[in-house]
């Protein structure tokens, strides 16, 4: 029956207890949940946020190659000199004004062809020492132009834009990587702050025990029954514990100004309740062995699509700075004559067609300097390449020492679980025998130090395996960018 009773009265305070400390905080957050406040507040990852949205959206700009232009052109040209014109005069009095105009609409394809639809019209006015001669000419043209080497089927502009394309993925790549970081980071908060809390509350329950035990030597002192020593030692025992108590409230005070700022607050206090360090065996219980899809790291894919960037950059300068063949066509329908009315009856007819076909050709003579520029890139790969082999290569060493922490962690945990549980035992099996006279103070103490030890070992094993999964789930299963 007394039997029964203690287990009631034990259930009962163990239940005030959790009500006491749930019921002193204004809402519950799970991790989750505080994930969300953290991706919602924190300034650091909102600008980073705007980085990749902005890296993303100038990337675009690319394709303005593609785009369709409207240019216009208006130009006046009054010019009065002496030209020799006529036999009978050496030189004849000039007086010319030309008015220019031409708009167009523009287009390059991904073949490479730039293709050109306008109008253009020139009136000039011209005064000789006889009367005065004007002319109105106007035609709509087509004109095509087409490169037969360096932009044959729009090589050198898809070259263009696959470099702006590799460097700007790179970009959005190192901004990933610093992004998961935080949210990684948030997480650890959140269990930093749940380890902080725990802690602080088996230390009040440490310094419970330690004063039922100065308390009952002081007991037995008053009795004679024990002696001075006794006492002594438990009252440096019941200290030390304050002490530690007092240290691991401070600790709540960190961890917590921690778990505000990633949320955009300033203050040591936490309102919310969060999640009690003795679930964490939930999340890995069932993990044996860390899984990762094909994904990479963020950075990892940085270095390679940066390396990828500089192998476009060479290959564009060498077709830039080469050699290069173009052809150009251009039809205009005319119409010319003294009157604008006139003029324009000629052009609307179709009447009076004109074309020009032509070829091109450069080639850059400095090819010392050509040389130069080319093995300068060349070097750049060379360096862009060996840094993402080395960034491959430390992803992949990273990972298989991951695997190794887990393992060792978990085999850690299961040795600290268990030697948790017999210092349980071992504590109350103490008390009893303390009580009984069959045992010392020295040796209660030294149990009270051992579970000390035994269950803080075993929340700090837990909290090793959660970052170690989290790290494994977060920052090793990047899937790749691809912008368009």
């Amino acid at each position: 029956m007394k039997k029964t009773n203690r287990k009631i009265l034990t259930f009962i305070f163990m239940f005030g207890c959790i009500f006491l400390t749930t019921s002193s905080f204004a809402e519950f957050l799970t991790v989750e949940q505080y994930v969300k406040k953290v991706e919602e507040n924190n300034n650091t990852l909102k600008e980073i946020n705007y980085q990749i949205e902005a890296t993303t959206k100038k990337f675009k700009e690319s394709y303005r190659a593609y785009s369709t232009y409207l240019n216009s052109n208006l130009n006046y040209t009054h010019d009065k000199t002496k030209a020799f014109y006529f036999p009978s005069s050496a030189f004849s009095n000039q007086d010319t004004a030309i008015l220019n105009f031409d708009v167009s609409v523009n287009k390059q394809f991904k073949t490479g062809t730039l293709f050109s639809a306008g109008y253009g019209s020139s009136d000039t006015s011209i005064e000789y020492i006889v009367p005065k001669y004007t002319t109105t000419d106007m035609a709509p043209y087509i004109a095509l132009e087409q490169s037969l080497m360096q932009n044959l089927n729009g090589d050198l502009t898809k070259i263009s834009i696959a470099k702006f394309k590799a460097s700007a993925e790179s970009l959005i790549y190192v901004q990933t990587y610093k992004k998961q970081q935080i949210l990684l980071n948030a997480k650890k908060t959140y269990w930093a702050l749940s380890y902080a809390r725990t802690v602080s509350e088996f230390r009040k329950l440490s310094l419970g025990r330690s004063k039922k035990i100065l308390d009952w030597n002081m007991n037995r002192f008053n009795k004679d029954l024990a002696e001075k020593n006794d006492v002594l030692q438990s009252k440096a025992l019941y200290k030390g514990r304050e002490l530690t108590l007092k240290q691991a409230q401070d600790d709540i005070a960190n961890a917590s100004r921690n778990f505000n700022e990633m949320i955009n607050i300033s203050s040591n206090i936490v309102d919310s309740s969060v999640e009690s360090i003795d679930n964490l065996e939930n999340y890995f219980k069932n993990v044996t062995e860390l899984e990762r899809t094909d994904g990479k790291r963020a950075d990892t894919l940085a270095s390679m699509a940066n390396a990828q960037s500089y192998a476009y950059a060479q290959e564009e300068k060498n077709k830039s700075i080469g050699s290069d063949l173009k052809l150009t066509g251009k039809l205009a329908f005319n119409g010319v004559d003294s009157s604008f009315s006139e003029a324009f009856s000629e052009m609307t007819k179709l009447q009076y067609p004109s074309w020009t076909l032509g070829l091109s050709y450069s080639v850059p003579l400095d090819f010392s300097l050509q040389k130069s520029v080319n093995e300068g890139f060349a070097a750049d790969i060379q360096a862009a390449k060996k840094q993402a082999e080395q960034a491959d290569l430390t992803e992949k060493n990273d990972w298989i020492q991951l695997n190794t922490n887990w393992k060792n962690a978990l085999e850690k945990y299961e040795i600290a679980k268990e030697i948790n549980q017999i210092q349980q035992e071992r504590n109350i099996e103490e008390q009893k025998l303390l009580k009984r006279g069959r045992s010392t103070t020295f040796e209660m103490i030294q149990s009270e130090d051992d579970l000390d030890n035994a269950v803080l070992t075993q929340y700090q094993m837990s909290m090793d395996l959660i970052f170690i999964l989290l790290e494994s789930q977060m920052l090793y299963n990047t899937q790749t960018i691809t912008l368009e």
